[in-house]
């Protein structure tokens, strides 16, 4: 009797065990799951967009860009601008990329843009970009500083139907050194004097 209650109690003992190992693998698994499936799959916004670029440029042992709130505005503006006016160029209207990014007093030495149309995630534009030679390009330019992302949600009119979308404008550029900077104002300050 006492042999056998031992024997159910290691048995008991064994089988709770491995209840808990197999309980323990489900939750690291599910876990991993969820963390991975969360992490390739954020919603597309401009903080967003500037995370994963810059995970781009590290892992390629690039600085990160700076999130510059001048950029951010000339890219919104120019997202809104597409959605608006029912076009996805970089340039048109008698309108460039630079003409938005001056708009904000942003004085640059090298500038560039990536447009987007269309995806649902973060990491899908980003990918989308990293795959096009010209768009991996601006990413990867060792010579930018500052980025600016503009994400707008609207109605754009395509292939005879109105459907809604999301447009994401993304600016980077390099400020132009302060002395350059004072240089230009004072030149254009002569020039008016002069005009």
């Amino acid at each position: 009797m006492q042999y056998d209650e031992v024997i159910n109690t290691k048995m008991t003992y064994k089988n709770k065990k491995m209840i808990v190992c197999a309980l323990g693998g489900i939750f690291v698994f599910l876990w991993i799951f969820s963390y991975s499936h969360s992490a390739l799959a954020s919603e597309i916004t401009a903080e967003n967009i500037v995370k994963v670029v810059n995970a781009e440029r590290q892992a390629r042992y690039l600085e990160p860009l700076n999130a510059n709130s001048k950029l951010e505005n000339a890219a919104k503006n120019k997202s809104i601008d597409m959605i608006v006016k029912n076009y996805f160029e970089h340039y048109a209207n008698g309108r460039t990329p630079w003409s938005f990014i001056r708009n904000e007093d942003y004085e640059y030495s090298i500038a560039g843009e990536n447009l987007a149309m269309g995806y649902s995630t973060a990491e899908g534009v980003v990918n989308a970009w990293m795959n096009s030679p010209t768009h991996r390009a601006n990413i990867l330019n060792p010579e930018y500083e500052d980025i600016g992302v503009g994400v707008v949600k609207g109605a754009y009119f395509e292939d005879g139907k109105v459907v809604d979308t999301t447009i994401t404008t993304e600016m980077f550029a390099k400020p132009k050194p302060r002395i350059v900077q004072m240089i230009d104002t004072a030149f254009e300050t002569i020039s008016k004097i002069f005009k």
